[in-house]
């Protein structure tokens, strides 16, 4: 789908009916194009258009490069798919002359905060490079909200991991959800590091194109302090993902210490009744001349060695703290 946004009256506006490149048209925006639509698109523009797996390529010539004076920049964007899975895609954005060109293959949320907000802020919308600032600021900070609320989980998985509430069987039951939460975010968290590392190196790249275009001094400014942000959110997604290692590692050792118990109390109970079941085994043999077999009290003491001799372990490994 092309969607063609053209400058009217100082507002960015979507062109109605057959898209088409006019002199007014500021951002061409193509969505899941088809091969026709990227053909109209390249012979309008005089371009080559990525395909999508070109725009899968990792290494950084194949998504920063420079073709004909137009600057082609590809990064990896967080988005959530159908229902509430996290996934990433790859958009690519072309600067083409005062024309901002993208391509993209999924529908993040921050396109859409950026249309509803464009308009409000203080931008030369009448430059392909300042709609191209503004729409990765609003990328910005939908990948900032994404990291606050890995936070968020994050603590709450502490505060359940180190929660000695219920017994045994409860907190194992808590313990495989808690796994499982943890997977889960810290898959998020791979992601959301995988969008700023690939962020970070667009937006330093776009600071180059900036000065090499001469765009101006405010759009090198607030090129500069994107890049800020997304180095801060760089570390602090780095920190996220080290404390979700951390939580996993706590998870595993509660669960052994929890089967170290498990496993401790069987021990104690073998010791425990290893001396009764020697003396039961001495008075089971079937030999005919036994002298405690006619002991008037030789049943009662029999039983009472067996009482005697469980008591005492157990007394022993109280004392020690064993149990």
């Amino acid at each position: 789908m092309i969607t063609i946004y053209e400058l009217r009256d100082g507002t960015l506006t979507a062109q109605s009916g057959l898209p088409r490149v006019t002199d007014e048209a500021v951002w061409i925006d193509l969505l899941n194009p088809t091969r026709e639509e990227e053909d109209v698109i390249e012979r309008a523009l005089k371009i080559d258009v990525p395909t999508h797996e070109e725009q899968k390529e990792i290494e950084v010539s194949s998504r920063l490069y420079q073709e004909d004076g137009n600057f082609f920049m590809t990064a990896t964007l967080v988005f959530r798919g159908d229902g509430t899975e996290v996934k990433v895609t790859p958009a690519t954005f072309i600067l083409v002359g005062k024309r901002l060109l993208t391509v993209r293959y999924a529908e993040p949320g921050a396109f859409a905060m950026f249309l509803g907000r464009c308009n409000r802020q203080e931008l030369d919308l009448t430059k392909g490079s300042m709609v191209l600032v503004g729409l990765l600021e609003a990328i910005v900070d939908r990948l900032a909200d994404s990291i606050e609320r890995i936070q968020v989980q994050v603590e709450n998985l502490s505060r359940s991991v180190f929660k000695k509430q219920g017994g045994a069987a409860m907190r194992q039951r808590r313990f495989d959800l808690v796994l499982q939460a943890i997977g889960r975010e810290g898959e998020i968290a791979s992601k959301a590091r995988e969008s700023c590392h690939s962020l970070g190196r667009l937006l330093t790249y776009l600071a180059y194109v900036v000065n090499e275009r001469k765009e101006g001094k405010l759009a090198s400014l607030r090129v500069r302090a994107a890049v800020r942000d997304i180095n801060s959110l760089t570390d602090h997604a780095t920190f996220l993902s080290g404390k979700i290692v951390f939580l996993l590692d706590a998870t595993l050792g509660m669960i052994q210490i929890q089967q170290n118990d498990i496993i401790k109390i069987f021990s104690v109970a073998a010791v425990v009744f290893l001396p009764p079941t020697l003396i039961a085994s001495i008075y089971g043999m079937n030999f005919h001349i036994m002298p405690e077999l006619d002991w008037v009290f030789g049943y009662p003491v029999a039983l009472g060695m067996m009482v005697l001799f469980a008591i005492l372990p157990y007394l022993y490994f109280k004392h020690r703290g064993w149990l």
